[in-house]
This record gives structure tokens, sequence and C-alpha cells, in this order.
């Protein structure tokens, strides 16, 4: 009979457990020994922290589209800006990079000065090699007009292709000295 009623006081304590104040517990008289954690089987921890692994894929992914979003750009059919900054990066090259110890515009112009600014068969024909060569490797599918503006007034001096049947044309100026050379890519 007093396993019965040891029983019974357990059961009523168990049932009273609502009513304890966790503060006046003394965790120091607590004897853990008898406790077989192997028997413990906490799913709901794991689903939680199942749960807020995909809550933050969910977020990461979510943003992501979203900045993908506000970047996104549309594609441009028109081509005139690359084409502009086409001409003005092969004009500057043409003053930059050596040929001969010399840049390709400023061989043109000793070669103009050279024949007193005149512009006869061989003289065109060598400095239209020149200029095309260097204008065929930089720009090979496009094609371009060189024109000297100040000393030969406007002369084309090398060419490749014909202007009339294109309205995208692009030009860049460079003055060399006392010569100013336009190029037209188109």
């Amino acid at each position: 009979m007093t396993f019965y009623k040891n029983s019974i006081n357990n059961i009523k304590s168990i049932k009273n457990i609502r009513n304890i104040d966790i503060r006046k517990i003394d965790i120091r008289n607590i004897d853990i020994s008898n406790i077989n954690i192997s028997n413990i089987k906490d799913n709901k921890g794991l689903l939680t922290l199942f749960d807020g692994i995909i809550a933050t894929l969910l977020l990461f992914l979510t943003l992501f589209a979203f900045n993908s979003l506000i970047y996104f750009e549309s594609p441009s059919h028109d081509r005139t800006f690359p084409d502009s900054k086409l001409a003005n990066d092969a004009i500057e090259l043409m003053t930059t990079e050596r040929v001969d110890d010399y840049s390709v515009l400023y061989s043109i112009v000793l070669i103009l000065k050279n024949n007193n600014n005149t512009l006869d068969y061989t003289t065109r024909s060598h400095i239209s090699t020149i200029a095309g060569d260097f204008l065929n490797k930089i720009v090979p599918d496009k094609n371009y007009i060189l024109v000297e503006n100040n000393m030969l007034n406007g002369e084309i001096i090398s060419s490749k292709g014909y202007m009339d049947d294109n309205s995208n044309i692009s030009s860049s100026t460079r003055n060399v000295g006392e010569y100013s050379f336009t190029l037209s890519l188109f």
C-alpha cells in the first residue's frame, strides 16, 4: 500500500508541476546520473533547425532575384555610342603606337613635310599603306576615311569603303603639330 501511496503522490506532484516556481529550484541538488540521454528524441529541434535553414535560403534567393531585376539592362539596338568611342580610340592609337620609331600620324606628317605637302601618286600610296595597314589591323570590320584638314584643306589621304551608303558615321580628330587629322568610321 505504501508503494501505491508513493505512486499517487508522484502523480500528484507531476500534475502540480505547472505551479512550480523555477526560480526557487536549487540546481545543485539535482541528480542527473540516472537520466538516459539516448532515449531523448528531439525531433522538434531538428525540424526547427531545418526550417530556419530553408527560410534563410529563401531569403537569399529573394534578395538575389530582386538585385538581378534592379541591375537588369535591356539590350541597346543603337550602336552609335560604341562606334564613336571606337573612332576616338583608333585615332588615339594612331598618335601613340610606334611604327618604325614614330607614331603612325607622325610618320604621315614626316612624309607630307618631306614632299612639301603635295599628294602625288607615290606619296598618297605610301601614306595610304601606312594608315591602311594600321587601321585594318585595329578595326578590321569597319570602313574608314582619314582626312588631313589644315595643310591639305580636307584632302582624303586614306580610305576603305564608301561613306554614301552609311547613316551611322562616327569621327574623331587629332592634331599633330600644324596638321589636323580626322578619322571617320562607318
